[in-house]
């Protein structure tokens, strides 16, 4: 009981603390309603990284962020189901100024990282990135993330988005990002508006 106790004390101290700053950034309060049918968005959904340069706008941040970890009760429970809810994940943002760590409470994303140069480091022309991370050691991080990363896919699939996951860069942040002890980002997922292609053919 105390090893649980503790467990949901870090996880929610991860994802609540630490005040606003001027580089924080407070979301819009996400569209917890309409939408596609989820059927339809099942249909929908699809892994795709071609992205227009087109930027996200902070309504569609703040919606992929409630789909993939908000708050949806009002005891504090969330889009997906964690074990025993001890709620042990963590969503970070990368966006073109800087990585944000997304706060569901307040639906704020608290700024870890100034600086276009971390996008630029996936080199994939994508607007947005997801961060998934976790505790390494936890036998049940794995379904925890998987959770959050279907729901944002599915999201982006009834909000006509584009998204794909990238298992093989999550050290891209290493020695940047300071997750806590023992954690790590699993999984990657890119996302922005689809490609638009001209009459020859090219990307627009």
């Amino acid at each position: 009981m105390k090893k649980l106790l503790s467990a949901v004390i870090l996880g929610s101290a991860l994802v609540w603390s630490g005040a606003a700053t001027a580089a924080d950034i407070q979301l819009p309060a996400p569209q917890i309603s309409g939408g596609m049918p989820i059927m339809d968005a099942f249909a929908a959904r699809h892994s795709n990284s071609k992205f227009s340069d087109e930027k996200l706008s902070l309504q569609d941040v703040s919606n992929v962020c409630w789909a993939a970890c908000g708050i949806n009760r009002p005891d504090g429970k969330r889009t997906i189901p964690t074990k025993k809810n001890a709620q042990l994940i963590a969503l970070y943002v990368v966006l073109p100024d800087g990585v944000y760590l997304y706060n569901a409470k307040d639906n704020v994303l608290v700024q870890k990282l100034e600086g276009e140069d971390y996008i630029k480091l996936y080199k994939n022309g994508a607007p947005a990135l997801l961060l998934h991370a976790a505790p390494a050691d936890n036998e049940f991080s794995r379904f925890h993330i998987g959770s959050m990363y279907m729901n944002a896919a599915l999201y982006c699939a009834s909000a006509g988005l584009n998204n794909k996951m990238k298992e093989r860069e999550t050290e891209k942040l290493e020695g940047k990002l300071i997750l806590p002890e023992g954690w790590k980002i699993f999984i990657v997922q890119t996302l922005g508006h689809p490609a638009m292609k001209t009459d020859d053919g090219k990307k627009k």
